[in-house]
């Protein structure tokens, strides 16, 4: 077992296609990484110059104290799970699992030990002697976890296992994976565009945009204070409503379009490079759960939009709206939830509400939501960085 550490990693194609730039990025042993952002961030080029598939152009990987920039793939001790299968379909389930120890001359016991250990671990004993056809996707993608599991590596790498899946069966393979990434106990790096897998799985996750690291930190973190507007974009389901915003000159309150929030002591002592931004444009972030339905019973300060379309999920309303103010849209931020992308009726210039059920609201209905002024997130208009110490 090894920890994973990655310094200054750069990788420029040959062409100049700069897709991984300076990365730095330490994975304990036995910890859960999960890299994830939009499609063409370079995240599946970091796990392939971890597994040295990929040669990086500067930086130091190591494994533990060891430098593996020279080291062959196949001797780094690594295991990866791809999204296709690739299982070999004249092959028994237990013929697959146990190719890579045969190649290696390991003695037919300590195969069949080692298979029937991870068969057990994947709950998968009853399928050893079929053949892939016979299987599920699901259940060829335990296959193929067991192929990764039975070389007992130091480093488990998963490059977008559950992409194939259906939404049902990758909700039942994450709880799966986590379980079997618990058990086994090795520094995993899981790769993944789809923000709930990453925010469900990973004991941390990095999040990256156009090669660079943008923040790195457990899940309730990411979603608690975003360093920046892209993550706040990209983290969350629905995505945080970013708009363009006017402080006032004593920091007191803050007019978002027509409608004004006051700033109270407590979210200056949260924020106190706050001050410095007096009387300049930012940007205000507001959670989609952080605007519940007006109502009597919820006194507080309230936020009106134009209900542009109702989504009724049965334990919850989704309340898409508009303002008057300004949308940030930080690029490559669309959402994209258990690996579907949002309803195209739903605009990128759409606000949401996340309500509680059973609450009459209709398109084309001015609706009231309730804020609470210490859940806004603030940051730099031009840079885009959180404002908060």
């Amino acid at each position: 077992m090894s920890s994973v550490s990655l310094e200054k990693v750069t990788k420029v194609y040959s062409n100049g296609y700069e897709a991984v730039n300076g990365l730095d990025l330490e994975i304990a042993d036995g910890e859960f990484m999960v890299v994830v952002g939009p499609s063409g961030c370079g995240k599946t080029t970091v796990l392939r110059m971890i597994a040295g598939l990929e040669n990086i152009t500067s930086g130091v990987v190591r494994f533990g104290e060891d430098i593996m920039n020279d080291v062959a793939p196949r001797d780094r001790d690594v295991a990866m799970v791809f999204q296709s299968y690739a299982l070999y379909p004249q092959m028994t389930v237990s013929q697959n699992i146990g190719f890579a120890l045969r190649m290696r001359k390991v003695p037919k016991a300590e195969i069949e030990r080692r298979v029937r250990a991870a068969a057990e671990i994947l709950g998968i004993t009853p399928w050893l002697d079929r053949k892939p056809t016979r299987l599920s996707g699901g259940q060829r993608q335990r296959v193929a976890m067991g192929r990764a599991i039975v070389r007992e590596p130091s480093v488990f790498l998963m490059d977008e296992p559950l992409s194939n899946l259906d939404a049902k069966l990758r909700v039942q393979l994450r709880a799966e994976i986590s379980r079997v990434q618990s058990r086994i106990g090795v520094a995993t790096i899981y790769v993944t565009h789809d923000q709930t897998e990453a925010m469900t799985l990973g004991h941390r996750v990095a999040v990256l945009r156009d090669g660079a690291l943008q923040q790195c930190d457990t899940p309730q973190v990411l979603y608690d204070h975003p360093a920046n507007v892209f993550v706040a974009g990209f983290i969350g389901s629905p995505s945080m409503n970013l708009f363009e915003a006017q402080l006032s000159s004593d920091c007191r309150s803050i007019a978002i379009g027509s409608q004004s929030l006051p700033v109270s002591d407590e979210v200056l002592r949260r924020h106190p490079a706050l001050q410095r931004s007096a009387g300049r444009t930012i940007v205000v972030g507001i959670r989609p759960e952080d605007l519940p339905a007006a109502s009597d019973e919820r006194p507080g300060v309230t936020f009106q939009g134009d209900v542009e379309l109702v989504e009724a999920l049965g334990s919850e309303i989704l309340v898409h709206f508009r303002t008057d103010a300004p949308i940030v849209i930080p690029e490559g931020t669309k959402a994209v939830i258990d690996g579907e992308e949002p309803s195209a009726k739903v605009t990128p210039d759409d606000c949401v509400a996340r309500i509680e059920p059973r609450h009459v609201v209709h398109a084309g209905d001015r609706f009231s939501f309730t804020v609470n002024p210490e859940r806004l997130e603030f940051f730099e208009l031009d840079s885009g960085i959180s404002i908060w110490e």
